[in-house]
């Protein structure tokens, strides 16, 4: 998915960096902490890349429940991956596991649809945005 903001008025090219970096990691933030949790595989194994998707799988469990674990750990890097980049740069988020897919459409009974919600949070702090 690709989203772009056109901002009204006058905006100071920082403030846009910034609103940009905001909403990447929370989205990221989002469907880390969102994963429904058995053995912690497919929480552990989203990727946040810049330029490029990544690809491979992570060899690595994250069964903690939350904002914790590897999960904060992952969030705390994936900031700084995108660390001071500009709005413009692409920026990847990815989760390579075969049934990732079929977690997000409800095979879990703990959440279905949470990326699909972490998208549409992301698009409706863009459209807060377009309203300053």
């Amino acid at each position: 998915m690709q989203m772009s903001i056109k901002m009204k008025g006058d905006v100071n090219r920082k403030d846009i960096d910034k609103w940009f970096r905001k909403i990447t990691l929370g989205l990221y933030r989002d469907v880390i902490v969102g994963t429904p949790v058995d053995t912690g595989r497919a929480r552990a194994n989203w990727q946040l890349a810049i330029g490029s998707a990544p690809r491979g799988i992570v060899n690595a469990l994250d069964p903690a429940s939350g904002d914790s674990g590897r999960s904060a750990s992952e969030v705390r890097k994936g900031s700084m991956k995108v660390g001071r980049k500009q709005a413009g740069t692409s920026v990847f988020i990815a989760n390579n596991l075969a049934y990732i897919g079929r977690l997000e459409e409800g095979h879990s009974k703990q959440n279905s649809k949470w990326v699909d919600n972490a998208l549409k949070r992301a698009e409706a702090r863009i459209v807060a945005l377009d309203s300053l």
